[in-house]
């Protein structure tokens, strides 16, 4: 499947060494789930075959700077943060867009303050009916074409998700959304296919496995609702509306672990109400789960096989899509989220976010003194090239290597091997 390019990305959020890798990548083996090895020296990095910026954030950064072109003298205004990295909202930000709500969901612009002939933005994780009714309320029209096409930037496949929900709930099943219930897109999510049907979020395997404790009367109502209430819709009843079960996902979870929410839900169902009559009671809904999550997560596997010494990722930390390759990375290596350059303190120190303490940390010796060293380095959906890039060139300068020994090693880029076709 095809996907548009977007010439309106600004050329300020590239960066000259991470775009020759995707020249080679797009020159030869672009099957191949191997990643790209850049040598520098006795420096081993390894770069994965998807990375950065998908579909959904280009379209979305493309359609905020075409607003600013198109509408220099109206007054642009963010719903929140437009996809989750600081620098391309603080980017924003500087040139006069305002943000109604920040990243925590507090209100900061009122009602009163927008008027009809401002421009607002829904963001790429699209956002709630309950707020769409807030900007009628203050003039502005969400429901017209120009809206639609100009100023909606919710991903695609977000949306998709949200016509797989209204179809599914339509057809009597209860919608189990996998996702982190405070999360923007898993509140729009909630709020879109409820209208159609009843809801329940669930976070992880844990919580799915309660769910199925429920179905198979391993658990009370009492303790049921101890741990679900308040993450379903209005009217839902555990009792009658977890007899038909349909999965979706917020976009950015875990794509293995949304399938096995789903299969734990699949079996619980199976073992009450038998496997001869499961299509009645279970909806396969495999065809919710985002490309892009699917192909940067199976990438960053891929990045396994090549037994890096550490990984460095770069993103916003409260990117949801970002956190998840950490996840993957530090099954079997130290693994560092960093959201810049500027966190790469020295050879010794860098500072981080702990995804665990839900703090940035500061950690001691990071950064192996014997050489050769091998790192993976990766970033989120929601990342600008640009921060990837001095990335690498700091940890380049490290090492003790410079911008002519970076070009030596771009002229030799090679794909690691053994190849892992795709």
């Amino acid at each position: 499947m095809a996907f548009k390019q977007f010439d309106r990305v600004p050329n300020h959020y590239a960066g000259a060494v991470i775009q020759r890798i995707k020249d080679f990548r797009q020159d030869m083996g672009k099957r191949s789930l191997a990643p790209t090895v850049l040598t520098v020296g006795e420096l081993e990095v390894l770069v994965p075959r998807h990375f950065g910026f998908c579909f959904g954030v280009e379209r979305a950064i493309h359609m905020a700077f075409s607003a600013l072109e198109r509408h220099p003298e109206r007054q642009i205004n963010l719903l929140s943060e437009i996809i989750h990295n600081p620098l391309v909202n603080d980017d924003l930000e500087q040139r006069g867009i305002r943000f109604i709500h920040d990243s925590d969901g507090q209100r900061r612009i009122e009602e009163s303050e927008i008027r009809a002939e401002d421009v607002v933005l829904i963001p790429a994780f699209g956002t709630t009916l309950e707020i769409e009714q807030s900007l009628q309320r203050s003039g502005i029209d969400t429901t017209t074409q120009e809206f639609r096409e100009h100023f909606d930037t919710t991903c695609p496949f977000v949306s998709k998700v949200w016509d797989r929900g209204e179809e599914l709930g339509q057809e009597g099943y209860t919608i189990v959304i996998h996702g982190k219930f405070r999360h923007e897109e898993t509140q729009a999510t909630h709020s879109h296919t409820k209208e159609h049907g009843k809801t329940l979020v669930v976070l992880d395997r844990d919580e799915a496995q309660q769910v199925a404790d429920f179905i198979a009367g391993k658990m009370s109502l009492e303790d049921f609702h101890e741990h679900f209430s308040g993450k379903w819709s209005e009217g839902f009843d555990p009792e009658t509306d977890l007899q038909r079960v349909a999965v979706v996902n917020q976009t950015t979870m875990l794509a293995e672990e949304t399938k096995q929410v789903a299969r734990i839900l699949r079996d619980a169902l199976s073992s009450r109400f038998g496997e001869s009559d499961l299509a009645h009671h279970f909806a396969d809904t495999n065809d919710t789960l985002c490309y892009a999550t699917n192909w940067n997560q199976n990438a960053t596997k891929a990045l396994l096989d090549a037994e890096p010494d550490l990984a460095v990722i770069v993103g916003g930390y409260n990117s949801s899509n970002t956190s998840h390759l950490v996840e993957i990375c530090a099954q079997v290596m130290p693994s560092f989220l960093i959201s810049s350059a500027d966190e790469l303190l020295s050879r010794e120190r860098i500072r981080h976010f702990d995804l665990h303490k839900k703090e940035s940390v500061e950690s001691q010796n990071w950064l192996p003194e014997q050489m050769p060293v091998r790192i993976a380095i990766t970033s989120g959906a929601s990342c600008p090239d640009v921060l990837m890039n001095a990335v690498f060139e700091r940890i380049a300068d490290f090492c003790g290597y410079d911008a002519q020994d970076i070009a030596v090693g771009l002229d030799r880029l090679a794909l690691h091997e053994p190849l892992a076709v795709g």
